[in-house]
């Protein structure tokens, strides 16, 4: 179960530096359309949330 959890944290952080995602919502909701159901449980605190954020923001400025 824990690893599940972890790949799920890793699959979140792998999003967000692409610059494709805008906040953790939305990496969020392709986390769930991939299957991974417990993603919106997993991505409810706010550290990992601005966490995220703050790697979706750097990641487009990156790419911008």
């Amino acid at each position: 179960m824990r690893k599940k959890n972890l790949e799920i944290f890793e699959h979140a952080v792998k999003l967000a530096g692409s610059g494709k995602y805008e906040n953790w919502k939305d990496i969020q909701k392709e986390l769930v359309r991939k299957g991974y159901g417990k993603a919106p449980d997993l991505l409810g605190g706010d550290k990992i949330r601005n966490v995220l954020d703050f790697q979706c923001a750097h990641a487009r400025d990156k790419s911008a």
